[in-house]
């Protein structure tokens, strides 16, 4: 915390006075206290000192207990507004103890490439809370032990429509497509029926925006054993396309490249 003389005697016009208490979000001392002659006087009325700082942008109030009213429980200190915890204890207060030593639960918590919790989540007590990708979890979400698997990486992102994992042919496990029979690739994009590799069709298939069908279809074979871009309903501007009964859908043969 930090002393503050205050003059007893003010020769500051109020307004410039009152402009030298303003914090960076232009609020008078933070409205935790009064302006006197360019310095903040911060609203401690129990004498323990909690609002503090030059605009009173602290408040310890914040880490006290509310069983105990330590400040963090007595386990901790406290700099403007949050606890630091000693060794054994966790928690925003503080008040949570861990019957492991920190040594042992970093152990836990570090991933098969040396990295706490795979850089994808926060280590507490030696167990892993991962980063939320989607609040819905419908997608993309990050699991495991030490957080280890990130589902996104089976998102067909060449397809920017669809939300389906290993592009709809397979199955996504901890990160890695597992690809139904009939098809093979990082996200099981490329039929093995296809004569050509994953790489070849993939550049058969790309357009001027560098992503495959242009980021409107996906490519595939059709009944004609044809390497064609099978494009999204709505995307087929200003090229020629092709259209069976079967699919139903715009077909576009791959000279075209694009959707």
């Amino acid at each position: 915390m930090e002393n503050v003389t205050y003059q007893k005697v003010c020769n500051l016009p109020r307004k410039k006075s009152n402009e030298l208490c303003r914090n960076p979000q232009g609020v008078i001392c933070s409205n935790a206290g009064t302006c006197h002659c360019g310095s903040c006087m911060c609203a401690n009325a129990d004498d323990r000192g909690l609002i503090y700082g030059k605009y009173c942008e602290c408040d310890d109030r914040e880490c006290l207990d509310e069983e105990t009213g330590e400040i963090c429980g007595g386990h901790g200190k406290c700099y403007c507004g949050n606890c630091y915890c000693v060794a054994g204890w966790h928690g925003d207060k503080c008040e949570f103890q861990c019957d492991i030593s920190p040594w042992e639960s970093k152990k836990r918590c570090t991933s098969p490439d040396g990295k706490i919790c795979s850089n994808r989540g926060t280590c507490i007590c030696g167990e892993c809370t991962c980063y939320d990708v989607d609040p819905t979890g419908d997608w993309g979400d990050i699991h495991g032990e030490t957080c280890e698997c990130d589902e996104r990486n089976c998102l067909s992102t060449y397809d920017r429509y669809a939300d389906d994992f290993c592009s709809g042919h397979g199955q996504c496990n901890c990160g890695r497509c597992d690809c139904k029979e009939g098809w093979t690739g990082k996200k099981c994009e490329h039929p093995l029926s296809c004569h050509l590799t994953a790489d070849e069709s993939k550049k058969r298939c790309q357009g001027t925006s560098n992503m495959p069908c242009s980021g409107r279809g996906k490519f595939e074979r059709d009944m004609l054993n044809k390497v064609q871009c099978l494009c999204h309903r709505g995307e087929e501007i200003g090229i020629s396309y092709k259209e069976t009964a079967a699919l139903k859908m715009k077909l576009v043969d791959h000279e075209n490249r694009a959707c």
